[in-house]
This record gives structure tokens, sequence and C-alpha cells, in this order.
């Protein structure tokens, strides 16, 4: 009865006793053994055969224990669910299981092949759910047939395949070519075979038809939607145009899902190289193919196997090129570009720009000033060999593992929160063949004309042109040339030779040039930079505002930047910031005091041009290292102008020496010769003449009246100080 207690003195009392004893709890206490059923606690006596004590002692020893504190455990059962799916917890074992249906048994079968009902298709009512694989011999020839897939290792004690059972699809031809090839000669081999027939047959038992269709289609150039995948095989080259580029990938994974918009889609995960300033490495993109139907031309889907393109080895030259010039670009890189960037707009758009100048190539000064945008890789390097045990060898000795690489996470973040040191960029380990094949068509860098942070493509990217002639052509006395020419050059090799008390103070040099206009101050810097093959960074009032907490770090990166290319920095028209102090702007003191500090630290070389060097601050005069005064251009200096600017140009002229010695005397500066001569070729060009002295002569008498009244001004402007 429910509550009653039994003591059993006999060993075999236990066996005769109820079975449902066995089905319940095993306790010990103080040497007796119990047994807990549907609310009944059977004794029994110790090993020894005396009798234990009494069920009421028993009782009363159990009710002395702690919550938690009684050793051994309870098991507990779901109950029977009701038509939601509830259940409430029971200590009784279910009286519907049954025994497992995989055990010692069915562990000496080759092969486990696991079926479920099949409903609404009249052709079939059962259909395979998965297929475990057990034969030792029959791993070893998938080994071969599926080396290199990703997420099948075949060396596991238990092969499972489900689902879509892709890898055996995919990698089918090489299946069928292995099984073909094993040799009956011994007793392995002919029992490998047999084993390889039974995975054969179930396979085309269950699959024919898709495989048949799979192939059928592919080899008409054609795909349906549904067998996508079939199409797709993990590890391979697709093909794909990212911004009208070429690009080429390594597919990772596909599946079936929908998109933003919820409209049904083809996903694929794809991997390809990219550069993020101090290493190769790898990253991740997604792509995905909309739904269509019935079938449709597989190269004129979004992407599609490399080996579909109608001219796929050329591409494959084209490609591979392309990544051997973007491994060359890897590192700082001051280049020529002429075509279309862009970058990420403030609402995931990307803003396009025509580009045509020069730009500094520069992927970690990319992360250093864009860190929203930064770009992060899993890096390249090859995982430490794991020991292989025999079951990871195939049949030639080799590993079946393909190359790993170390797997990053995708929280948009670097390894431990900081981009590699630019210095390990140096020793980077050369790109393979097929990494070049695909390696990213993007490049990051600043366009030093856009003044920008933009995305560039490698073949855009040309090398310069330099115009060796510029510093020779820059009419100066020759001393004063060589000793800004010096000056540069010396300051970039050997700036870190000096220092002040405070370390990275006072590295800099501040070249400051002053005259009056047209006298060739900008010329100087643009030349120098040529001369230097240096990036040249042209620094306006308008690339960093008026707001002072903007200045200040518009104005450091900047110079952190010059810095970093050894870039001339030419400041044109300082005396916008440099003017001094008052005790009524206190607007412009702000500026002007964050110029003085931040010049400071500068390590670079810049040149501040003005025409009003008397209006700068007494504070600068300090830490201006050399200043150059130009004056007006002497007769042989607009001579030598005249000549330079009539033999850079292709057009002909009929201009004498007596005719250019006249020019020489007529007082004008170096940019108003510029403009004479431009009107002038415009002028002769539209009479289809050669450039004469008599074109030079009428622009001269159209424009005189403007070169007149500066003349008058600067002379009313003189006799009210003297």
């Amino acid at each position: 009865m429910p509550g009653s207690v039994h003591v059993q003195s006999d060993s075999s009392d236990v066996s005769s006793s109820d079975s449902s004893v066995l089905d319940g709890e095993r306790k010990t206490t103080n040497g007796l053994v119990l047994y807990e059923t549907n609310g009944t606690t059977h004794g029994k006596v110790g090993a020894d055969g005396a009798p234990g004590e009494s069920v009421e002692d028993e009782a009363t020893v159990e009710d002395n224990y702690d919550a938690g504190m009684k050793t051994g455990l309870k098991q507990l059962y779901s109950g029977k669910e009701d038509k939601k799916g509830r259940y409430q917890w029971q200590d009784r074992i279910p009286e519907d299981i049954g025994d497992p249906a995989e055990n010692a048994e069915t562990a000496k079968w080759a092969i486990i092949v696991r079926n479920v009902k099949v409903y609404n298709d009249p052709r079939r009512v059962l259909a395979i759910h998965s297929i475990v694989v057990q034969s030792p011999l029959l791993k070893k020839l998938l080994a071969k047939a599926l080396k290199g897939y990703p997420g099948v290792t075949v060396g596991l004690n238990r092969l499972e395949f489900t689902g879509k059972f892709e890898p055996l699809i995919h990698r089918w031809a090489g299946l069928q070519s292995a099984i073909a090839a094993v040799s009956d000669d011994t007793d392995d081999g002919k029992l490998t075979k047999q084993h390889a027939e039974l995975l054969q047959g179930i396979l085309i038992d269950e699959f024919k038809s898709l495989i048949d269709q799979s192939q059928d289609m592919m080899s008409k150039g054609v795909m349906t939607f549904e067998h996508l995948w079939t199409m797709f095989q993990p590890g391979a080259i697709v093909f794909s145009r990212q911004d009208g580029q070429e690009t080429a990938l390594t597919l990772q994974e596909t599946k079936y899902g929908v998109d933003s918009k919820g409209a049904i889609c083809f996903w694929l995960t794809c991997k390809y190289v990219d550069w993020d300033g101090a290493k190769f490495g790898v990253n991740k993109l997604n792509l995905s193919i909309p739904a269509f139907t019935g079938t449709r031309h597989i190269n004129q889907l979004r992407v599609f196997p490399l080996q579909y393109h109608s001219d796929a080895e050329a591409l494959r030259e084209r490609l591979i090129e392309r990544g051997a010039k973007a491994e060359a670009l890897a590192g700082p890189n001051y280049r020529a570009y002429s075509g279309i960037a862009w970058r990420q707009g403030a609402f995931g758009q990307k803003d396009k720009h025509n580009v045509k100048g020069r730009i500094v190539i520069d992927t970690y000064g990319w992360n250093r000033f864009n860190p929203s945008h930064a770009v992060y890789v899993t890096p390249l390097n090859q995982k430490d060999p794991v020991p292989k045990s025999s079951d990871d060898l195939d049949g030639d000795g080799e590993s079946d593992d393909e190359d790993e690489y170390e797997e990053g996470d995708d929280s948009g973040m670097p390894m431990d929160g900081h981009f590699a040191d630019e210095e390990d960029s140096a020793t980077h380990i050369p790109l393979t063949t097929e990494q070049k094949l695909i390696c990213t068509p993007l490049l990051r860098g600043y366009s030093l004309k856009n003044k920008l942070w933009l995305n560039f493509f490698v073949n855009c990217v040309k090398d310069i042109e330099w115009q060796t002639d510029a510093f020779d052509r820059l009419v100066l006395p020759k001393n004063q040339k060589e000793l800004i020419l010096g000056f540069t050059e010396s300051q970039r090799k050997y700036r870190d030779t000096f220092d002040d008390v405070i370390e990275g103070k006072g590295r800099g040099m501040i070249l400051l040039l002053c005259g009056p206009p047209g006298v060739g101050k900008t010329l100087t810097a643009e030349s120098v930079a040529e001369e230097m093959k240096v990036p040249l960074y042209m620094m306006s009032a308008g690339d960093l505002g008026l707001d002072p907490r903007r200045v200040e770090s518009k104005l450091q990166d900047i110079l952190e930047m010059c810095t970093r290319w050894n870039s001339v920095l030419l400041l044109d028209e300082a005396d916008v910031f440099l003017e001094q102090r008052s005790l009524h702007e206190l607007e412009r003191n702000k500026l002007v005091s964050i110029f003085l500090r931040v010049l400071e630290y500068y390590e670079g070389t810049m040149f501040l041009t003005t025409n009003r060097v008397q209006t700068f601050d007494p504070a600068f005069q300090s830490r201006i290292h050399i200043s150059l005064d130009y004056q007006e251009l002497s007769i042989d200096s607009r001579k030598t102008v005249w000549q330079n600017f009539l033999g850079s140009s292709n057009q002909e002229h009929t201009i004498t020496k007596s005719q250019l010695t006249e020019l020489a005397h007529m007082n004008m500066n170096g940019r108003q010769i510029k403009n004479i001569l431009k009107i002038a070729r415009l002028l002769a060009q539209r009479k289809e003449a050669q450039l004469s002295y008599d074109h030079i002569i009428t622009t001269l008498e159209v424009t005189q009246h403007l070169h007149n009244e500066t003349q008058f001004s600067e002379r009313a402007r003189g006799s009210l100080y003297h």
C-alpha cells in the first residue's frame, strides 16, 4: 500500500520482488541499500548479511539531511504532453519509452541510412533523412573525394551527411571517379569497392534525377533558381562585378533566404584578400542572387563560377595582374589617378567623386583618420599544425585538411582593439597566385586635390609624370634656390637627429616667403616638392574653417598626414591665420594662438607665403626658421619669364630677341606675363596664325587699364605714408 515500507533481508528477494524496484531510485544510508519507487521505500540488508536498522530509524536519519547534502542523484522524467506540447515533471520512467535505435549491433554496419515519411508526394513515401558512414575503408575513399571541402572532417568516428547532402552532390563526379579507380586485387580493395558501391547505389536511387537535371543544365550554360546550390561548391572561385570592377572571390557558403526588403534570394558568403595597412588578410562579402522563374544563362547571374565566364583564362590573367599591382601598392605610395573614387556617405550610400590628379595611397592613414570605416582583416597566417591521426590521412599519406587560416570575428573591430604596427608591412609574406586572383580592386588613400579620403580603383592608378624642369625654370637667384632646396632635403633626411628639450618639439622646418604678388612664392614651394618628388599639400583657410574647436583638430590631422608622407606643406596667404593679435578680436586671437602652439610640434617642411608680412604676429618670428624676401622682378628676370612661357608652349611664334627685350622692360610680374601670353595665344588661334608681337601688344592695350589702376593705387597708398 502507498507509504508502506518493506525490508528485504535476502539479496535474492530483490530479483523476485516487483520489477518496478529496479526502475526506481537507488539510495545508500548507513550501509543499507534502499530503492524508492512510486513513493514506496524498499530496504535491503548490508553486504555482511546482518540485518539493517529499522526503517523508522532510517527515516529519522533521512529527515536530518540539509538541503542539497544528501549523496546521490534523483532522476526526473517528462510526463505526457498536452495538445500545446506542455508537460509536467515526474519521478517515473514513461511507459511508452523504447530502446535506442542505434546500438552496438547497428555499429557493425558499413552505412546507416535514416529515412523519414514523405507527405504530399505521390512518387514516394520515404526519403533519406541522413546517412552515417561507419566503414573505415569507405572513409578513406571519401577522404580523397571530399578533400578540401569546407566543414567536412572525414576522420570522425561517425561521419554523417544530412540536409541536401551538398558535399556528395558537389563532388559527385570526383566520387564516381574515385569509386571506379578502386582496385579489387586485395581483400581490402574488394571490401572497399563493395562499401563504395553501396553508398553509390543509395545516392543514385535518391538523387539521380537531381544530379542528371543539374548537370544537364550546367552543360547547356543555364540554371534554375531552385538548383542554384548544386552549381556553387564551397571553396570554388566565383565571379562578380563590384562597383563596375571585375572581381573574383572564394566561395565560403551558400543558403536560400530573404534580402533586406523581404524578397527571396540566394545568399553567397565569399572571401577576398585585402590590405589593412600592415598586412594582407581575408575579408568577407555577402552577395545575393534574386529569385527568378524558369532558366537563366549562368553568365548573366550577378554571381557565377569563374569557369562559366566567356573568356575565363584572359579574365584570370587580368585579375592576377591587378592583384600583383595591388600588392606592389601596399603601404604609403604617391601616385597619379584618373577616374571615379567613392566614400561611404552619412546614410550608407556611396558618394562618388571624379578625381584627376595626384593621390597618396595609405590604408594605415585611412584607418587612423577614418576609424568608423577602418579596414581590418583576418590574417593570412596559417594556424599551428595539429597532430594528425591515421584516419586524417588519405591513401597517399597526405593530410586531407586544406590550408586553414585564422578565423576572425565579424564585430567590425580589429584584434585586441588596435591595428597592427605599420612597420610590419615591410615583412609581409608575398601573395600566392590564387591570393592575387581574389585580391580586392580597391585602394584607400587621400586625394590631394579634393582634400578627401576616398576608395580608389587599382586600374585607375598611374605613375606620376614628373615635371623635372620645374625647379630649373623657377626665376630666382641661384644661391637662393640652392639654399631652399638644400634646407628642405636635409630636413627630410635628418629631422630625427635634432630634438627640443621636450620630445617631438621643434623638429620641423618653417620657411616664410614674402614679397609682392606674382614673383614666384607659391611656385617655389610647388617646384621644390616636384624636385624632391614628394606630395605637396596646399592648405587654405577653407580647409580649416573658422571655428576654433574644429580648426585645431583639422590642423593637427593635416600636419600629421604631411609628416607621415614627408610632404611639403604650403600655407598660401598665411596672413589670414597669422595676423597680429589684438584686444578687440577674440575669435581671431583664438586661431592665432592655435597656430602658434600646433606649429611648434610640426615635424615636416612648411612654406608660408604672404605679401603682408608686416601684419604677422611677433610670436611667429621665433618660429620661422628661414625668411626669404622676394623682390620685384628685374628686367633680366622678366626676360627669363617671357622666354620660359614662350618655350613651354607647342604653339609657334615669331617674336624676335629685340621684341623680347622690349617686352621685358614693361613693368609686370610673372602672373601678369602668363595671363597676357594666354590671351595673346587665344587671339592668334582665333585668327589661325602664329603668335606674334602684335598679338601681345593688342592684348596689353586691352588690359592695360587694369595694370595702370593697380600702379596708381600703389602710388597713392605710398604717398599716405611718406
